[in-house]
């Protein structure tokens, strides 16, 4: 308690008056404020307020003495002064406003500035800092004696520190602090204080040094000295300082001092005394004001003194921050995290100081060793969108060779082939390095391989060809000639086909590539193309004689064996194979039949040929041969002159298969029956009839030449010009111009130029408007050129004309068109119609396999699962459907067993595509294999299988992008937002498609993130 001597004003009134005590009255008087005054000052509070209340009370009146009644009145008014003092130092409730009630009463009073001094002492004492100011602001300190001067200003300047006016606290705490008084070390503080917090930091130094014997302080000023010291880099003087005041007391800021003494180990390079301070620091902290620096400079201080797992623990903190502790410490945490060999954390923390630009330096070696992770890691997208902007941001690197080296390896590996042919290649052509030349063979390599699937047989040679520019491996040298021959029988170059496949043989590696025997068949097929039909023989055998095949090539190769020697006369060798077929009743065994009877016949046994087509059409009557077994049975007797069998046989032909190509021809055979027997009557009618209903055909010429044959040999020329003149194709000079007519609008068609084409067929039919010979070809151009025109209307008009001929050629070639229009327009209704009747009426089994895949395609868009489980199987049982159609199957029965709800079959199905394709097929498949799992809640699983399509098939930017969402989803299911956060931006920030992608990762984030 800081004491106070009280001092009345009455002193020497009473040593006057004693001399007179005896006669004066008032003596008693004199001596009660001699008294109180005297327990006042003793700080008998209660008893002086008795006291100096008796003097306040007291009625005494002299007349005969008016200046001691003067005195008597002022030293009443005092007395109330002291009574309200008392019952101040009393900690009565009444004090205040005693006081107030003082000033009021005598605002005249030499103590009324003492009162005002009092209350805002007493508010300053409860702390009541506000109320304190208003009555100190009532009074200078000039106005207080000495003690009273010096207490007032260090109360009034707290009050003013505590309210937050550091400008006249300071100024009051500078007045106190250089005298001696009991408030001197506690202004030295406070003025200190508002100096470091001014940053004024010399100046808080000197005052804060002044504290150094100070006891109150002892435990505080040390760390605003070390904080100085620090602040001013003199790191040796933190620790020489500190470190001892650590050691001999116990400091308020302890935590504070020992994070300063590891930051300056820290920033001195002593990386183990660091560790130690920054150890204990961390277990004072626990965490509860360590900061991003802190994290940071722990973290390294850890990394170096080798201790990974603590400076991870303290690394990871940073990842979520944005400022330049953060990407140091992401940066430092890639290194610590390589040390733990866990790359795939190294990479993410590369990643996030990658984006950050602080350090640009730093930045840009973030960005490399993300790159490097990325590759090592097999994320091939983003190690090459990495390595990109690496060259791009950094052209002039001290590693660019490095980084190129890298790309070059990436690209290799990115299965991004088209993207790593175009990179590449300026490299390697300029570049005569031996790595990048390697990665240009095998990339250029691989593009042909694609191009190849993708039936852009064109481009995959030009590629081919590019890739043999560098031979540098052998084995990817010899597949190249191996698929580039294969591109080049496809597009029916047999000639070219035969020399690769010829070069492919020739290498030591073919050996190796398990493809050497499947050569020898593709080469056969080449060379069968090619008329080179004795090569063709050699290399079927060669094939069968070899040891990669099945059981369906060896079937075909034996049938195209046969074929081959039956186009080089050698019918004895032909036989042989066929009967190999009929003998093992293998598939295909009516063709072989078929020609069995075509050999009989040609070797002069017409009987056994008869005999043998009838085998045909009794054992396999719905064969695709039927037609042309019953065509040709009735024919042979025509040829042996057995014309009633013959006529009989070619009705009947006729009959039952009045769609067959064969019906002209038989039509005709028949009227050279009836011409032979002298029938020319019904002759005619049977060649008029040809020419009437097939007038473009080459049956129709040769029945236009009987007909003019018949009718010359009666002599009647004019009948002939007068028939002639209602046949279209007799005039032959019309003829003339009419092909050359077709043929202009023909080759405007080829050339791509639709709206010339439109034009000239209607030119064509302009002139020749009367069953014109070549209708059903010009309407079919027509129609394809006003399709590409968009003017589909018109294009459905000549479409229909086509399809009112079943026997036109153009027939199946129109039902194609018109289901195609309707599938592009998403009509799938109309064009299921005509695909339907493709599926029922095509000659050939190319058409039929077109129709069934559509049909499939068209039911799954229409969500008609069991039609497309329907067309599934008959896709998976079509013998010409191509083995990626059947493995694309299963995506479409996958999808129709979802929406029956039979789960178990769509997995299976979906899998069924998964492991037999790499096409763009596979990659749905796995993404709804993924999907699958994420709808049971079997996170893991679904994101395993999520890494797994984006490792195997990483070129279906859609499917992959769309399994990065679903692997956003598995991790929030995971309850791990920050990988779903961070996956779903990167899709934002990488995809490029103008889809469902990108709205659906925002919205997905946007949630995540707690926007609406």
């Amino acid at each position: 308690m800081i004491k106070h001597k009280y001092i009345s004003v009455f002193v020497l009134i009473f040593f006057v008056v004693q001399a007179k005590a005896q006669q004066n009255p008032s003596f008693q008087i004199h001596r009660t404020w001699h008294t109180a005054m005297e327990l006042l000052n003793k700080e008998k509070f209660v008893a002086a307020a008795q006291q100096f209340r008796l003097i306040e009370e007291s009625k005494l009146k002299t007349s005969n003495q008016p200046r001691f009644e003067s005195e008597l009145a002022l030293m009443q008014e005092n007395a109330q002064y002291y009574v309200a003092l008392c019952a101040l130092e009393s900690g009565n409730d009444d004090a205040e406003s005693l006081l107030l009630k003082f000033i009021k009463e005598h605002p005249e009073n030499p103590l009324t500035k003492l009162a005002y001094y009092h209350i805002g002492r007493k508010y300053s004492k409860e702390q009541k800092y506000e109320e304190s100011l208003t009555w100190f602001n009532k009074i200078e300190a000039d106005d207080l004696n000495a003690g009273d001067n010096t207490e007032y200003k260090f109360r009034k300047g707290y009050a003013y520190y505590i309210t937050g006016d550091f400008k006249n606290a300071s100024v009051l705490f500078n007045q106190v602090k250089n005298k001696r008084s009991e408030f001197q070390d506690d202004a030295i503080y406070y003025y200190a204080y508002i100096a470091y917090n001014n940053k004024d930091y010399h100046l808080a130094l000197t005052n804060f040094e002044k504290l150094k014997d100070s006891k109150k302080y002892e435990r505080s000023y040390p760390y605003y000295i070390t904080s100085v010291y620090f602040m001013d880099k003199r790191y040796n003087d933190v620790i020489s300082y500190a470190i001892p005041v650590l050691k001999t007391t116990i400091q308020q800021n302890e935590k504070e001092m020992l994070r300063l003494i590891a930051a300056s180990y820290f920033a001195l390079a002593d990386y183990p005394n660091a560790a130690v301070y920054y150890g204990r620091f961390e277990d004072e902290d626990l965490g509860q004001t360590q900061n991003t620096q802190d994290n940071y400079q722990m973290g390294y201080t850890y990394f170096k003194v080798g201790n990974n797992q603590k400076a991870a623990i303290e690394l990871v903190k940073l990842q979520q921050d944005t400022d330049v502790y953060s990407q140091n410490g992401n940066y430092t945490l890639g290194n610590v995290f390589l040390k733990m060999d866990n790359k795939q954390s190294a990479r993410n923390a590369f990643f996030v100081a990658s984006k950050l630009n602080f350090d640009k330096q730093l930045q840009e070696d973030a960005l490399y060793e993300y790159a490097k992770l990325s590759y090592e890691l097999d994320f091939n997208t983003q190690a090459l969108l990495a390595t990109r902007a690496y060259l791009k941001n950094y052209p002039h690197s001290r590693r660019i060779e490095d980084v190129k080296t890298l790309l070059g390896e990436e690209l290799l590996n990115s299965h991004n082939y088209q993207e790593a042919v175009d990179i590449l290649e300026p490299i390697a052509n300029a570049n005569k390095s031996a790595s990048a030349q390697d990665a240009y063979q095998k990339v250029t390599y691989y593009r042909g391989l694609e191009f190849y699937n993708e039936r852009a047989f064109e481009n995959g040679i030009g590629i081919f060809l590019r890739s043999l520019k560098y031979p540098h491996d052998p084995k990817i040298r010899t597949l190249t000639y191996f698929w580039m021959a294969e591109a080049m029988y496809e597009v029916r170059k047999y000639k070219e086909a035969v020399e690769k496949f010829e070069q492919f043989l020739s290498f030591p590696e073919a050996e190796d590539t398990h493809l050497a025997n499947y050569a020898n068949y593709a080469l056969a097929y080449a060379a069968f193309g090619d008329e080179q039909y004795g090569k063709a023989a050699t290399y079927f055998k060669r094939f069968l004689d070899g040891d990669e095949k099945t059981p369906a090539t060896i079937n075909d190769a034996v049938s195209r064996l046969g074929d081959s020697y039956f186009v080089l006369k050698q019918y004895g060798s032909a036989l042989t194979y066929y009967d190999r077929i009929i003998d093992q009743h293998s598939k295909g065994q009516d063709y072989a039949l078929f020609q069995r009877g075509m050999i009989q016949g040609l070797q002069g046994a017409p009987a056994m040929k008869i005999s043998t087509l009838n085998d045909v059409l009794n054992k396999f009557p719905t064969s695709d041969y039927a037609d042309d077994a019953s065509f040709e049975i009735a024919y042979t007797y025509f040829l042996t002159r057995d014309s009633t069998n013959a006529r009989n046989g070619l009705v009947n032909m006729i009959q039952k298969y009045p769609t067959s190509s064969y019906v002209p021809r038989a039509q005709v055979t028949i009227g050279l029956i009836d011409y032979n027997a002298g029938n020319d009557t019904l002759a005619v009618q049977s060649f008029k009839k040809v020419v009437q209903e097939y007038p473009s055909s080459d049956e129709a010429k040769l029945a236009l030449r009987q007909i003019q044959r018949i009718y010359t040999d009666k002599g009647d020329a004019q009948g002939f010009i007068s028939y002639a003149s209602t046949v279209p194709m007799a005039n032959y000079t019309a003829a003339d111009q009419e092909g050359i007519m077709f043929t202009a609008a023909n080759n405007l068609y080829e050339r791509g130029d639709w709206l010339n084409t439109v034009g000239a067929v209607n030119a064509y039919f302009d002139k020749f408007p009367s069953k014109p010979i070549y209708e059903k070809e010009a309407r079919f151009i027509r129609a394809q050129s006003l399709v590409n025109l968009k003017r589909t209307d018109e294009a459905i008009v000549d479409y229909n004309v086509i399809l009112n001929d079943w026997t036109s050629k153009y027939t199946e070639q129109a039902l194609i068109a018109m289901s195609r229009l309707y599938m592009a327009q998403k009509k799938y209704n109309e064009a299921v119609v005509f695909l339907k009747k493709l599926e029922t009426n095509s000659e050939y089994k190319a058409d039929y396999t077109f129709a069934i895949n559509n049909l499939l395609f068209c039911y799954s868009q229409m969500n008609m699962p069991d039609d497309v489980i329907n067309y599934v199987n008959q896709t998976r049982d079509n013998e010409k459907s191509s083995d990626e159609d059947k493995f694309r199957t299963g995506v479409y029965a996958g999808s129709a067993y979802l929406q029956k709800g039979d789960t178990t079959s769509a997995i299976d199905e979906f899998t069924y595509t998964y492991k037999n394709t790499k096409t763009v097929a596979a990659a749905e498949a796995a993404y709804n294999l993924a999907r699958i799992e994420y709808l049971k809640g079997h996170y893991k699983t679904s994101q395993k299988a999520c890494f797994a399509l984006v490792k195997d098939l990483p070129n279906y930017d859609y499917w992959v992008t769309k399994t990065f969402i679903l692997l956003a989803d598995n991790y929030v299911g995971l309850k791990d937002t920050f990988q779903a956060k961070a996956t779903l931006q990167s899709v934002i920030d990488n995809y490029k498609g103008d889809d469902d992608i990108l709205p659906t990762a925002k919205q997905k984030l946007d949630a995540l993130s707690g926007k609406r």
